[in-house]
C-alpha cells in the first residue's frame, strides 16, 4: 500500500509524512532514528559534510591542548586551502574543515605547531589515491 500513497502523494504531503514518522521514530528508538537521519542526510548531501553537521561534529572534538571545539573557522580552512592551492574536487570547504580541525584535535603536541603541519597532513588524508570521495564523513561516521 506504501507504494501506491507515495506515488500519489504531492511532496508537502511526503514532507509532513516524514517529519511526523521521523518524530515519532526519535522518541521510540533512537538507534533506529540515528540510522534513518542518516540514510536522508547521504541522500540529500552525499558523503560530505554541511555546515550542520559539521558544527556538530566539530563542537564535541576534545583537543589535545586540552580546548574543546574547533580550532578554526571554515573561513579559516577555506583561506589556508587557497594559499596552498587544494582545489575542493573530492571534498568540500566543510570536510576540510573538518579535517584540519580533526587533525589539530588530535595531533597537537605530536607535531609542530604550525598551520602548514596541519595542511600537509589534512590534504594526505584527504587525496588519499586509495580512498573513495568522502573519506571525511565516512572517517568521522566510523568514529562516532
Amino acid at each position: 500500500m506504501h507504494k501506491y500513497l507515495v506515488k500519489e502523494a504531492t511532496e508537502q504531503d511526503l514532507r509532513e509524512f516524514a517529519d511526523g514518522a521521523l518524530s515519532m521514530i526519535e522518541h521510540t528508538n533512537e538507534g533506529l532514528y540515528d540510522e534513518l537521519e542518516l540514510f536522508l542526510y547521504k541522500k540529500i548531501h552525499g558523503c560530505h559534510f554541511t555546515d550542520w553537521l559539521l558544527d556538530k561534529a566539530v563542537s564535541k572534538m576534545q583537543n589535545e591542548d586540552g580546548s574543546s571545539g574547533p580550532h578554526w573557522t571554515v573561513e579559516q580552512t577555506t583561506s589556508v586551502a587557497k594559499q596552498n592551492n587544494i582545489m575542493f574536487s573530492n571534498f568540500n570547504e566543510y570536510d576540510w574543515n573538518y579535517v584540519m580541525n580533526m587533525m589539530y584535535s588530535d595531533y597537537y603536541g605530536a607535531i609542530p605547531n604550525e598551520t602548514s603541519y596541519y595542511v600537509k597532513l589534512s590534504r594526505k588524508f584527504l587525496e588519499d589515491k586509495d580512498a573513495d570521495t568522502g573519506k571525511a564523513l565516512r572517517y568521522y561516521l566510523a568514529m562516532k
